[in-house]
């Protein structure tokens, strides 16, 4: 079965690459602003620490940042978190051969080849996480030095990877009072954990001292996303929040442990992946009855719970498996055909016709400066004037609460006095001091954004 599914999950690949060569689609526009913060490598930025600014960075050194090359950057890295996941399975004592099924099976769950098709902090959160994971594993039996300066550096990457990693030191804490061995192994070993706490701290580090000097930006920006002050009691967002997880982890898969659940039991190997599961789903649905959650907020989770579900399924019905492979195989190829075709689906709207619109803005343009008040279009634009002598900036004026990374990086000074072409409403440049005049020449209803653009042409007096 495990040369049938790496056969499978070859030709995917092979369907994902052309996806990526063939299609008309342009760069998500989280995407454009990761490419540009790997332009401008920095210790930090204003929502995430820098890892992955600093990975993509080597990745376009090496094979430079067409469409094309930026779109194998995430395939590349869950090469890696394949074999990852292969080395935890083994660690919670699966065979070699359910391991590799298992591993094939994750890179097909619906979270997975999303997300293997998009730049994001969550590829090196999750592939260090599990890193994490199979050492702290490895420590609870091996307790020798080495692997514990292993784990901190593992836990350091996930952090600078993104700050979600905290989760992973919280199921850690509720492991230590959930397993015996655990709690005995932190008592025996405590000067060893002190190694992991300050490779943990040496390899944050730089980012430390870049929120030092930054007033711990980064840090409001998390916790404004957690937005408590602004509570809406409601069940839909957790309810949207739960069935997003059950599609990511893949439908099939999850039915099928509940359907097999009277044979589950509560060994230390399917406690260790509760733990790090259900704790951070629990947060996160929390959070969605508050306020509000996205998706991808508890994408730890998915891995452990995928193993967990997996785990109790192979070992009593290998047949619920090829179904659930079958399935998701199914929603896979939809979803890169429909790539590659360049489909015209409402799902695809925020990265189409992004490269059009920038078309259509330097035809009048031309080589003047670009003002633009949308993060999100600032990037985009960003990426596709690259190697074009234009300027670009974003409002903001000085004191002001800074809400994105471009207002810190590529501010539009008040003392401007050159002309230029504006993205956005007047209203966003009225704090310049020097007189100017304000035309608006057009607006575009494109479908990457919900609203109508302006585009004003700005002479100055």
């Amino acid at each position: 079965m495990s040369k049938v599914f790496f056969y499978l999950v070859l030709t995917l690949v092979g369907l994902k690459v052309c996806a990526a060569l063939f299609t008309n689609f342009s760069l998500y526009g989280d995407e454009a602003q990761y490419w540009l913060w790997s332009q401008n490598l920095d210790l930090g930025y204003f929502s995430k620490p820098p890892l992955l600014a600093w990975f993509l960075s080597g990745h376009i050194d090496l094979f430079g940042d067409s469409f094309f090359s930026l779109k194998m950057f995430p395939l590349l890295v869950y090469f890696l978190i394949f074999f990852a996941v292969y080395k935890l399975c083994l660690q919670l004592y699966m065979s070699k051969n359910s391991s590799i099924i298992c591993s094939f099976s994750f890179l097909l769950i619906p979270a997975a080849n999303v997300s293997s098709f998009l730049i994001s902090t969550d590829l090196l959160l999750l592939l260090f996480w599990v890193l994490s994971m199979t050492k702290l594993l490895e420590i609870r039996e091996n307790g020798s030095v080495i692997n514990f300066f292993l784990l901190g550096i593992f836990l350091g990457l996930a952090f600078l990877a993104k700050y979600a990693a905290v989760y992973f030191l919280l199921s850690y804490l509720i492991l230590i009072f959930a397993d015996k061995k655990t709690f005995v192994s932190i008592k025996d070993r405590s000067l060893k954990w002190v190694i992991v706490a300050l490779t943990i701290v040496l390899v944050l580090l730089p980012n430390i001292y870049w929120n030092i000097n930054n007033g711990w930006v980064t840090f409001s920006h998390t916790s404004d996303n957690a937005n408590l002050k602004n509570l809406n009691f409601n069940f839909v967002e957790p309810l949207k929040f739960l069935l997003s997880q059950i599609f990511m982890v893949g439908p099939v898969l999850f039915l099928s442990f509940f359907y097999m659940f009277k044979y589950f039991r509560l060994d230390f190997e399917n406690k260790f992946l509760l733990i790090f599961s259900l704790p951070i789903i629990i947060i996160v649905l929390t959070e969605a009855f508050l306020v509000r959650a996205n998706a991808n907020w508890a994408a730890p989770a998915l891995i452990s719970l995928f193993v967990l579900f997996f785990r109790l399924i192979i070992e009593k019905k290998q047949s619920l498996i090829i179904i659930n492979f079958a399935t998701n195989y199914t929603i896979a190829v939809f979803l890169f055909m429909s790539i590659l075709i360049s489909s015209n689906n409402k799902m695809f709207d925020r990265i189409r016709g992004v490269d059009s619109f920038v078309k259509e803005v330097l035809k009048t343009a031309g080589d003047k400066d670009l003002v633009v008040s949308d993060r999100m279009i600032f990037s985009n634009i960003s990426y596709e004037i690259r190697g074009r002598p234009n300027n670009i900036y974003m409002p903001y004026k000085d004191f002001e609460i800074i809400t994105n990374h471009f207002q810190m990086s590529s501010p539009l000074s008040q003392t401007q006095q050159s002309d230029f072409y504006l993205i956005g409403n007047h209203d966003d440049i009225k704090y310049l001091l020097k007189e100017n005049q304000a035309r608006l020449l057009r607006e575009f209803d494109v479908p990457f954004d919900s609203g109508e653009l302006r585009f004003y042409e700005v002479v100055f007096k």
